[in-house]
This record gives structure tokens, C-alpha cells and sequence, in this order.
């Protein structure tokens, strides 16, 4: 019996849900790729071999095979080994038995029963069948025992139990094959002892599902090599065999690129663990063990209809003499803590159609969200805990003035947006910006899908102002109009008391202004966003000092967005300081905030371990290392020290020009070592060029492993820029032991790096158009300006010089129709390149020299010294200049001022004062030290 109802989650199975939304991207992304079918396509070869990998085996002992569904799987295996007069035995409880329409007896096949402990055959029980069944030729002959794992009552074999089983088998000949459609949940059972090598040694025929743990369809069989021959037949003959074996290949190239196959089914199985615990503490009886992802409790049938109410499920035996009904429970890898809560719900939100998550006392989350003060939790022990005090309703926004910017609600440019749209706004996000990668997406979407109006409404217009240049297919309002709503909104909303939104939105709109060349407002804004995160983390912290224990595991999600938003307050401040000024009172090590948890852990809500700062070290972790999941501690931490490079790069210039003491040489050695431990503790898979960018968009993490990758390459640059202007020019390498060559050399390959992973993921429709992203291109393409007039040094000659300047400024080109701080980039390098141009057509001999003031680059608070006759010249050489070859051999211009060729180049990127034209600093006063003339 199944309980029919349509709005109550359902529990009723594991594939209710759709397929991950790794398969999916990874579906799409090779759709318009040809590949040849029936499983000889490049997808299903690549998922043969990593399941191999898994297996531990190789092609000589066991061919794979895909199929669409698990009937397909059990009957196809069965009906290949088996000749017409021979039977099968299954447990009474067998899936084959009664869950397949008698698939297996319509291949002439009889099923022969043997009794069942807890859902599985035990080799007593096989014995006492087989002497039953000897009749021979009038009875059908045993050849091949069928069992589940896990089976259908959730349990699970061990080692001991298969290889038992496996000897008996094989003492009598008969075949030996496992159903393993919840295979997943079983391996990564917490009594689970059987590893995928063991399936390989004690079995002839087993098979790992797909549907149930993640695919939208497919199964993979594994067959001994001694039956396999003839297979693909038998698959063919009975309609399995899919022209399109791509879409089965891909699915399980995902699965077990990286082990989320194994993730999925954990999760699953600690969320039923968790349900079960919550039936035993209301005291209702599980009349098994929950070892997988199945509960079996007795309800009594006058909680039965209360039940249905909230939940699906099956109804697996009726217990008439108790009046009672067992159920069976079963949780998937899409299932949350949230749909996990039975007992914990509230009227306003089973009105809504979302579950209320709380801790125990009333008013929920969700009711605290929208100023509900009548929220009454439907759990009777919640009335013994005093109710928390609601948040004191928001006032209604004022009239608004003709002559005010503000907006009020019935101008809201969000009123007619559908869910759909917000939602793809919000997957846009994730993949772009994944610096401020702070949004729990799981909860996030299901308030947009059952009830948008619960979502801050100024959360939403930043998120939009962000977002609404890359929606082309949507009809939606310019980026400005919803920079407007969100201002307006964050003006009025200013001295409320902190939140959550708030903060985040405060991120957003600074990212925005920065793009849009206001750098004045960014700082703004993201000095607010911080102060007011770290008001909420002091909250957080104190009140889980006083917490009960299991504190953590219902507060996860709240309280990792908020160290998430923290951090990433801190990566953007680095991004719009550029280590011109303490982005932080603390030093990185020195911050008790934890670093974020990977994006699995807190996705699906997982208790883990959380890191501290101080804590990424080499000792600490133990020679393990971080992977693209941990991308968000990976990043943070390359900006603190990119921005520290900065800053020690700025000192160095200021000595030089001062003609004072270089910076200490133990001071840049530091910084270097620093730099090689943070590349050292990121996992291979992380590091390009060592693995190709179209990897990580498989992944999802394409925009995530471009800015890892930016940030360390240019640290590199800015390092070694440096150092190299740190050699005596007469001295060099003998002095500090380094080569200059070779660190020319460097920051040529460096340059070239920056350009290859942006070109690389653009091919591959993931672009990276965003201001760092822009920055890196800006620092790099003068960096080949200079391999254009030094060929002979850089990789590859004139021609690939050539090519990687046009490349760089193709791309800020792009940049500047996105982001209107992409045109000062853009027009500083026309500028730069017809100089180059210029002093190349001289062929005007010169020594090399990198220096400049870009180090400064996007702090609003600088002050630039004004050009004297003591000091070099600070703005750049003029074509007019160039075009007078006297002018090269005196060292004097059309206007008599001295200038030195060499002095020219060392002013990398040629900044002057006019550099900030076309920026608007949000305030009528003009920067200090710079002229907007």
C-alpha cells in the first residue's frame, strides 16, 4: 500500500528526485559532442575504466556493462548464464520475487524460495533448499543463488557472510550474483566491512545502481570474464543496449571521477539514521537495526493519518493484533536535514508547504523570518521550553519624496519575477562569482520555489545587480535598476539591527559598485558588510557557548554562512585594497574565525571538523592536501598573501625611489616560502597547468579554479617583479645567487599562464569576465608588451609575444562591455602599446628594467608624490618624443626635460594621475593626491 498523497515530502523511495546537478552539468556539457553508441562511446570507455580503478581489477577478470534500470540488470544477467531447465534462489523477501511483474519467470525461469534471517540468505538455510530440490530431471535444477545488498530490509552482508556464502556456491557449483541497486549505501555502511574487491573475488555476476543514488537512470553490471562472452546479445535481445550509451557513460564518469558515488550514499545513510533516532526518542518501535538508508518503524494506526499528512511512505506490513502499521522510511542523497525533521513542523508552514527547522522552541526559523509571532511548534515538548522572543517587526518603508532615490515597494522591480528566473539568477551566481560564494543553495531555492516573499527582498536586488548582464535570455531590468532598488533599500535599512541578508547584500552591491568603477562606494560598502558580520559571528559564538550539544548539527547551515560571508568580506577587501593599507587588525594565522568547510560538508549540512586559520600548515595537515571542494579556504587564504606581496612590493618601490635600503631580502624569502606552502597544500587536481582547466568545469568549478590559479600567478609576478629589481644591475646573480634570466624568464610564463586558463575556460563556455579576473589580464598584457620588444627572452619569440598582447587586450575589450572598470585597463594599454610599438621601431638599444606603480592599483586612499627635477619622470613618454632620434641620443625632449629611455620602461603600467578618469568616487570631494581634470 502506498500512502497517495502529493504535497507531503516523500520518503517513499530513493529516486523520487531528479539526478545531481553534477550529472546534469556534465550531461550538458558533452551534448554536442558526436560520439559513436551501444557502450562504445569515449563516456562509457572512461567510466569502464574508473570503475575498474574502484574494483581493483582489470579487463582480464570482469567486463562492465550498462543498462537502464535494475529489472533490465537482474534479468539480463540472469537470463545469460542460465540454460532453460535451471532455477534461481532468493531469499522470501527477494526483490525478483514480487517487485519485478515476473520478469524472471518470463524467461522460463523458476524461482526456487529460501528462508531469510533479517533479509539475507544464510548458508544453512541454502543447504536445507538444495536437498529440497534434487528431484532431477522432474525438478528445475539450482544454478545461480540471488541476494541484495543491502537488501530489501536494509541490512547489509559482511565479509564473513558473502565469503561464506561464495565457498558454498562454488562447492556446488552454482553461480553467485548480487543485485546491488542500493549497492552505494551498503559499501558505505558503518558495519560494513565487504570492499568492491570482495564483490569481485566471492561473485560471478553483481551490479552497482546508479538510479537510486544519483543518476537519473542506469545501472553498471560487472560480469566474471568466464561468462561475459555473448553479453552485449542478451542485452541487445531484450532492448537494453541504448543507442546513446553516452548519457549512461557520463553519469558514471561523475559518480566515480572523485568518489561522490560513495558521498551521495553516506549522506543518505546518516539522514536515516537520524530519523531513526528521532522515531526512538517518540518512543515507536524500529523492528530493525538501521543500517542503511532504510527505517522500518511500527506506527500506530492512530498516528497513521497524522503522519500522511506530513510525509510519504510505504505501508510494509499490517499488525492487526497491535492495532499498528509497520512503515518503511527511505531516504535519498537529495534528502536534507530539513525534510529530515518529522516531528517538528509548524501551521504556518505546512500551510506553505516548507518544513520548519528549529531547535526545539518556538517561533521557527522561517516565522522568525517573517515576523510571525503566533508560530506554535506542533511537537508537545516544545511547550515545556520558554518561547524565544520574536524579532520586532520591520516598519513599513515612508512615502517616498520626488526628490529621493529611495524605492518603495510597489516600485520594486522583483514584483514580477518568477521563481524560475531567481532561481537561474542564483545557480548564475554560484558558477561567477564564487570568490563570495557564501549562499547555502539548497535552502535558498526551496524558499524562492514554495515562497518567494520570504527572501529579503534586498538580498534578491543585489544578487540581480550582479547577475542580470550574463541573463540575456531573460526579460529583465538593467544591472542599475536593481543597484537602485538595493541602495535605496540599504539606505533605509541602515541602523537596523544586523542580519544575515543584509550583510551578504552589502557584499554584492560592493562587488557591483567596484565593476562599475566606483571604488569609493565598493570600500564603503564593504566596510559596513564586515563590521556587521563580525557583530553576528560575536552573537554566534557566545550563544553556542551556552548550547546544547547537538547545537552544531541543527546550526550548521546558519552558522557556516556566516563564516563563509566573513571570509569573504576579507577576500574583497583584499581585492579593493591591493595591499595598499591593512585590510585586516589581525594577520591571517591570527583570526579565531574557522575557515569555510568544503561545499559538500555544507550543502548537505555534514558535522565536520572545521579548520582554523593557524591550521593551514604543512604540520597540521599532515601531508594531506586541499581539494577544489575546499576551494573557498584555498582562495581566501592566496589573497592574504597576495595582498601582503603587494604591500612588501610597494615598500621596495618607495626605498628605490627614495634611493634608501631595498626591503629585507629575508622578508621577501618569507613571503616566498609562505607562497610555496600555499601551493604545496592544494591538491594537484587544483594547480594549473598541472591539470587542464575543463576538468573543474565538469566539475562546476571552472570560475573557482581560475581564481585560485589568478591569484597565485600574480603573487608570482608581483613577487619576483621584485626580486629582480632588487639585483644590482652589475652584480646580479653572484650577489643574491639568483639568475636573472631565469626570473625574467618566469614572469614571461607566468604572463602566459594567465592568459592560457581564462582562454581555456572560455573555450569551453565557462568565461571569466570579472574585475580581478580583468586586473590579472591588465598586470599580464604588459608583461608581453615587454616580451614584444625583448624577443629574444621570451618563450615562444616575437610571434607568441604578439599573440598573447592581442589576446589580452581582446579580452578587456570583452571585459569593458560587462564591467565599466574594464575601460581604464583598456585605454591605459592602447596607450602603453603605442609606446612599445614606438621604442620598438627605434630599435633602440636598452637594458630591461621592471618596475611601476601599479602596485597601488585600486586603493582609493593613495597619495602620489608630484614629479621633481630630482626624481624620475612619472608620467609616460609621448609619441612625439620617440619620433626625434636626437632626443634618444641626448636625453632630452622637444620640451627640454631630461628623461632616460630606461626610466621609461621601469614605469610599468604607466600610471599618472590621470589614471582615475572615468571612475566615479561616489562623493563629491576628489581622491587625495589625484587630479580629475
Amino acid at each position: 500500500m502506498i500512502a497517495k498523497l502529493s504535497t507531503p515530502y516523500s520518503f517513499l523511495d530513493d529516486y523520487s528526485e531528479g539526478a545531481h546537478p553534477r550529472l546534469l552539468e556534465a550531461l550538458i556539457r558533452t551534448n554536442s559532442t558526436q560520439q559513436t553508441g551501444y557502450g562504445s562511446d569515449e563516456y562509457s570507455q572512461e567510466a569502464r575504466q574508473l570503475l575498474l580503478t574502484q574494483l581493483n581489477a582489470t579487463e582480464d577478470e570482469v567486463s562492465i556493462h550498462f543498462v537502464p534500470s535494475g529489472t533490465a540488470a537482474n534479468l539480463i544477467s540472469i537470463a545469460s548464464c542460465l540454460r532453460p531447465y535451471e532455477a534461481i534462489l532468493a531469499v522470501q523477501t527477494g526483490h525478483i520475487i514480487d517487485k519485478e511483474a515476473g520478469a524472471i519467470e518470463a524467461t522460463g525461469h523458476k524461482i526456487i524460495s529460501v528462508p531469510g534471517v533479517r533479509g539475507k540468505m544464510t548458508p544453512e538455510h541454502l543447504k536445507t533448499v538444495l536437498s529440497q530440490n534434487t528431484f532431477f530431471p522432474h525438478m528445475a535444477k539450482p544454478r545461480l543463488v540471488y541476494i541484495s545488498n543491502a537488501t530489501e530490509l536494509g541490512t547489509v552482508y559482511s565479509r564473513q557472510e558473502l565469503k561464506a556464502l561464495s565457498d558454498l556456491c562454488r562447492q556446488r557449483e552454482l553461480l553467485l550474483l548480487v543485485d546491488g541497486a542500493r549497492m552505494g549505501v551498503a559499501l558505505t555502511a558503518e558495519v560494513n566491512d565487504v570492499t568492491m574487491r570482495d564483490l569481485v573475488d566471492c561473485t560471478d555476476i553483481f551490479w552497482i545502481g546508479g538510479t537510486k543514488l544519483g543518476a537519473l537512470f542506469g545501472e553498471a553490471i560487472v560480469v566474471r570474464k568466464e561468462l561475459a562472452e555473448g553479453f552485449e546479445f542478451h542485452m541487445k535481445q531484450r532492448g537494453a543496449l541504448i543507442g546513446k550509451s553516452r548519457v549512461l557513460g557520463v553519469q558514471f564518469s561523475e559518480l566515480f571521477r572523485d568518489g561522490l558515488f560513495f558521498e551521495l550514499a553516506r549522506h543518505a545513510n546518516a539522514m536515516a539514521r537520524r530519523i531513526a533516532a528521532q522515531f526512538g526518542r517518540m518512543g515507536w518501535e524500529l523492528t530493525a537495526e538501521t543500517e542503511t538508508n532504510q527505517v522500518f518503524v511500527v506506527v500506530p494506526d492512530t498516528k497513521l493519518s497524522q503522519l500522511e499528512e506530513r510525509i510519504r511512505f510505504y505501508a510494509w506490513q499490517r499488525r492487526t493484533e497491535t492495532q499498528s502499521t509497520v512503515i518503511r522510511i527511505v531516504t535519498s542523497w537529495a534528502t536534507d536535514e530539513t525534510q529530515m525533521r518529522l516531528s517538528i513542523s509548524c501551521d504556518h508552514c505546512r500551510q506553505s508547504k516548507v518544513k520548519c527547522v528549529h531547535d526545539g522552541h518556538p517561533p521557527c526559523r522561517r516565522c522568525l523570518r517573517l515576523n510571525r509571532s503566533s508560530c506554535l511548534l506542533t511537537d508537545p515538548r516544545a511547550a515545556r521550553t520558554p518561547a524565544r522572543t520574536p524579532r520586532t517587526p520591520r516598519p513599513s518603508l515612508p512615502e517616498t519624496r520626488a526628490t529621493d532615490n529611495t524605492s518603495s515597494p510597489a516600485s520594486s522591480p522583483l514584483t514580477a519575477l518568477s521563481p524560475s528566473t531567481l532561481i537561474a539568477a542564483c545557480d548564475l551566481y554560484r558558477k561567477k562569482f564564487p570568490v563570495v560564494n557564501f549562499l547555502h543553495y539548497p535552502s535558498l531555492i526551496a524558499d524562492i520555489s514554495h515562497d518567494v516573499t520570504s527572501v529579503d527582498p534586498v538580498f534578491l536586488a543585489a544578487l540581480l545587480s550582479l547577475c542580470t548582464r550574463f541573463m540575456t535570455d531573460h526579460d529583465l531590468e538593467s544591472s542599475e535598476t536593481y543597484a537602485l532598488y538595493a541602495r535605496a533599500q540599504l539606505a533605509y535599512r541602515a541602523f537596523e539591527s544586523p542580519s544575515l541578508p543584509l550583510a551578504q547584500s552589502l557584499v554584492m552591491i560592493s562587488l557591483y559598485e567596484w565593476g562599475s568603477g566606483r571604488p569609493y562606494r565598493a570600500w564603503m560598502y564593504s566596510g559596513m558588510a564586515t563590521y556587521m558580520i563580525q557583530s553576528l559571528l560575536k552573537s554566534a559564538d557566545d550563544h553556542m557557548e551556552h548550547a546544547p550539544d547537538d547545537f552544531h548539527a541543527h546550526s550548521q547551515i546558519a552558522y557556516e554562512q556566516l563564516v563563509r560571508t566573513y571570509w569573504c568580506c576579507f577576500a574583497q577587501d583584499c581585492e579593493l585594497s591591493s595591499g595598499a593599507r591593512q585590510h585586516f587588525a589581525l594577520s591571517f594565522r591570527q583570526i579565531s574565525v574557522p575557515l569555510p568547510i568544503s561545499d559538500s560538508d555544507f550543502n548537505f549540512a555534514k558535522v565536520t571538523r572545521r579548520l582554523k586559520p593557524a591550521d593551514m600548515n604543512r604540520t597540521f595537515l599532515n601531508g594531506s592536501s586541499l581539494h577544489i571542494d575546499c576551494g573557498l579556504a584555498i582562495v581566501t587564504r592566496g589573497f592574504d598573501i597576495f595582498v601582503r606581496i603587494l604591500r612588501f612590493a610597494n615598500e621596495s618601490r618607495r626605498n628605490r625611489a627614495r634611493g634608501t635600503a631595498p626591503s629585507s631580502l629575508r622578508t621577501w624569502q618569507a613571503l616566498e616560502e609562505e607562497l610555496d606552502e600555499w601551493r604545496d597544500l592544494q591538491d594537484i587536481t587544483v594547480r594549473y597547468p598541472e591539470t587542464s582547466a575543463p576538468a573543474h568545469v565538469a566539475l562546476g568549478y571552472g570560475e573557482l579554479f581560475a581564481y585560485i590559479n589568478l591569484v597565485y600567478f600574480m603573487s608570482v609576478l608581483f613577487l619576483y617583479r621584485d626580486r629582480f629589481l632588487a639585483v644590482p644591475k652589475n652584480e646580479g646573480a653572484e650577489q643574491t645567487g639568483e639568475d636573472s634570466d631565469e626570473m625574467i624568464g618566469l614572469l614571461f610564463i607566468t604572463a602566459q599562464h594567465i592568459g592560457a586558463i581564462l582562454s581555456s575556460l572560455e573555450s569551453c563556455a565557462t568565461p571569466v569576465i570579472t574585475p580581478y579576473a580583468g586586473f590579472s589580464v591588465f598586470v599580464a598584457a604588459h608583461i608581453n608588451m615587454y616580451g614584444t620588444v625583448c624577443p629574444l627572452r621570451y618563450p615562444g619569440g616575437l610571434a607568441r609575444a604578439e599573440r598573447e598582447k592581442k589576446s589580452n587586450l581582446e579580452y578587456l575589450e570583452r571585459l569593458s562591455g560587462v564591467w565599466n572598470v574594464g575601460t581604464s585597463w583598456w585605454r591605459t594599454l592602447q596607450e602603453a602599446n603605442r609606446f612599445y610599438e614606438t621604442a620598438r621601431s627605434t630599435q633602440h638599444s636598452f637594458g630591461l628594467t621592471l618596475a611601476g606603480t601599479f602596485d597601488e592599483y585600486g586603493d582609493i586612499r593613495i597619495s602620489r608624490p608630484e614629479p621633481s627635477a630630482t626624481q624620475p619622470r612619472t608620467t609616460p613618454l609621448r609619441e612625439s618624443d620617440l619620433q626625434h632620434p636626437d632626443n634618444l641620443s641626448t636625453g632630452t625632449s622637444n620640451n627640454g626635460a631630461t628623461y632616460d629611455l630606461e626610466t621609461e620602461m621601469t614605469q610599468w603600467p604607466f600610471l599618472d594621475e590621470t589614471w582615475s578618469v572615468g571612475f566615479d568616487t561616489g562623493c563629491e570631494a576628489t581622491w587625495p593626491g589625484l587630479s580629475l581634470n
